[in-house]
């Protein structure tokens, strides 16, 4: 039987042929709209479109840094007079960002800008005027508002495509995005690159001030975000502090500002800045408080309880962890009571209780299963894994930590894959059975470097140097602790520490045998 990630790319591709046929030999302007989930996923999916459809010519237009009102009229000045004047549908304009620009800045209050209205309003120009296919890039919440906001435009949409990864979006609480993981990818590397040459070219001489500062802010907060997701604390850290300023100098209140805080909060907790993430996700908490956002507050009692996990302060965190899950029952929020009771059964693995550890890592499964957070599952069984292993239960260990590489690789979880692998190896090394240890070792290595993790080597390098130095190869077993101690970030203080004390230890026995 196939699984839902197989399932769902097999949908992706079904939507490519859709897409294709409706483009095929057109004669008249339409429109198309697209909703995709993720950065990463529409250039993919951008990528095919180009190479299904080569007998027209593509021209992607960005609008991310502009207000726009009018989409006809911006795109009047801002296409290319060959595409406006062809006399022929010999091209596809995609458009991008426009729902950056359903908000705008008056007198330092967000409001709606009425971007939507207007689209609604002038929904027979974009449909039959332009010479062109018009290809509109969105998420999902975008689509949403149009359905909601422009009904008589919605009306003539004939052509809207929904593109899947391995999890169906859904609106939830502000929470960190768990297949975001930090990864150092070409494709975010361009992002990055082109996300600051549009902060470069900003005018500085803008007459609109409130509309240069948005524009600012939202550069500031996109590059972030990015930086973020590349491990890069020091540039992540600045542009949000960049973002937050601009956002507070607005006077912006509500949910965009508390996203802020709270994305920068997880930066800190990711980088054990842990007073920092402890400050912000306390702000983010009393800013809900007073504008009864309730929806948000169990996410944020969830990670609150992560920094003190993280701090070792056992209660304070189980305590935070029952807030969490309090609060969600109140919203009607179990699709996210898996992931509180796995990390209330870390606390329990952490003080060694193993039996309230296996009790809440089977609660965690429970809850996933049935609220459908099956990509979730593979990091429960990890930690299972870790428990019998912890016990000496090496068969229960290896049974777990197998039933985690295979839901992480049916659901698209490839960048965990290497700290199961990690711990298999660990396995092997505990039975002295040295190449098996090895062998996963290097399997470790193979997917965190696949997946952009280098920052996560050094763990297992240090281990393959453990193996080396139990068989007495002390220049091998200092090789890998050297490159452990090259890919350890100095923020793993704690880490760095045993790396240094472990190439003291055979540097002195190297020196015993010369």
């Amino acid at each position: 039987m196939p699984t839902n990630f197989e399932l769902e790319k097999a949908y992706n591709e079904n939507l490519l042929d859709e897409i294709q046929f409706t483009l095929q030999d057109r004669k008249e302007p339409t429109l198309v709209m697209i909703s995709v989930p993720t950065y990463d996923l529409q250039v993919k999916v951008l990528a095919k479109l180009k190479e299904r459809v080569p007998q027209y010519q593509f021209y992607d237009i960005d609008l991310t840094p502009f207000q726009v009102i009018s989409l006809h009229q911006t795109l009047q000045e801002k296409l290319p007079k060959s595409i406006i004047e062809s006399e022929r549908i010999t091209y596809c304009v995609n458009v991008f960002g426009l729902e950056n620009s359903r908000l705008s800045s008056e007198d330092g209050q967000i409001v709606d800008s009425g971007m939507i209205a207007q689209l609604n309003f002038e929904r027979e120009i974009i449909f039959r005027k332009p010479n062109y296919i018009t290809i509109l890039w969105g998420d999902h919440d975008f689509f949403i508002q149009l359905q909601r906001k422009a009904p008589d435009l919605w009306s003539w949409v004939t052509n809207f495509f929904v593109f899947k990864e391995d999890e169906i979006h859904q609106e939830k609480e502000l929470s960190p995005q768990p297949h975001e993981v930090p990864a150092k990818l070409p494709v975010r590397e361009e992002y990055i690159k082109s996300l600051k040459d549009k902060l470069e070219h900003l005018p500085l001489n803008d007459t609109d001030k409130g509309r240069a500062m948005r524009e600012r802010l939202n550069l500031y907060s996109l590059l972030a975000d990015e930086y973020a997701k590349y491990f890069d604390y020091e540039n992540a850290k600045k542009y949000y502090e960049n973002a937050i300023g601009i956002t507070e100098k607005l006077n912006i209140r509500g949910n965009s500002y508390n996203k802020l805080l709270f994305d920068y909060g997880t930066l800190s907790l990711d980088f054990r800045k842990f007073d920092n993430a402890l400050t912000l996700y306390k702000k983010v908490l009393k800013n809900d408080i007073q504008e009864n956002t309730m929806i948000n507050i169990g996410g944020i009692y969830h990670q609150i309880g992560m920094v003190y996990e993280n701090q070792r302060n056992w209660d304070k965190a189980l305590e935070n962890y029952q807030k969490a899950i309090n609060w969600k029952e109140r919203n009607g929020q179990e699709e996210r009571f898996g992931a509180t009771y796995h990390h209330i059964g870390r606390v329990y693995e952490e003080q060694r209780n193993w039996d309230k550890a296996l009790e809440n890592y089977q609660k965690a499964i429970y809850w996933k299963e049935i609220t459908g957070q099956e990509y979730e599952l593979g990091a429960t069984y990890h930690h299972i894994g870790i428990v019998y292993e912890e016990q000496k239960n090496w068969i229960k260990a290896f049974k777990n930590y197998q039933k985690a590489i295979n839901w992480k690789k049916q659901t698209g979880r490839e960048y965990q894959l290497g700290s199961s692998y990690h711990h298999i190896g660990r396995v092997y090394e505990e039975q002295k059975n040295w190449n098996k240890a090895l062998e996963n070792y290097e399997m470790a290595i193979h997917w965190k470097e696949k997946t952009g993790q280098e920052y996560r080597l050094g763990g297992t390098y240090h281990q393959i140097g453990r193996v080396y130095e139990e068989q007495n190869n002390e220049s091998l077993a200092l090789d890998n602790f050297e490159k452990a101690l090259s890919f350890t970030p100095k923020y793993f203080k704690e880490e760095k520490e045993m790396i240094e004390n472990s190439i003291e230890r055979v540097k002195n026995k190297l020196s015993e045998k010369s």
